[in-house]
C-alpha cells in the first residue's frame, strides 16, 4: 500500500477513536449528573417512579 493511504487510514482511525472517547466522556458526564440528582432528590424520584407504575 502507498504511504498516502496508510496516513489516511491512520488519520481516520485516530478520528474515530477521538469520537469514541468523546462519546464515552459525554456518557460518563451524564451518568454522574444523574447520580448527583439521585442523591439530591431521591424522594422526588421515588414519587415519580410510583406515578409511573
Amino acid at each position: 500500500s502507498s504511504p498516502h493511504t496508510d496516513t489516511q487510514r491512520r488519520w481516520r482511525a485516530k478520528k474515530k477513536d477521538q469520537h469514541h472517547r468523546t462519546q464515552l466522556s459525554l456518557r460518563r458526564l451524564v451518568v454522574e449528573q444523574i447520580n448527583e440528582s439521585h442523591q439530591y432528590s431521591s424522594g422526588i424520584n421515588e414519587n415519580f417512579m410510583f406515578l409511573l407504575c
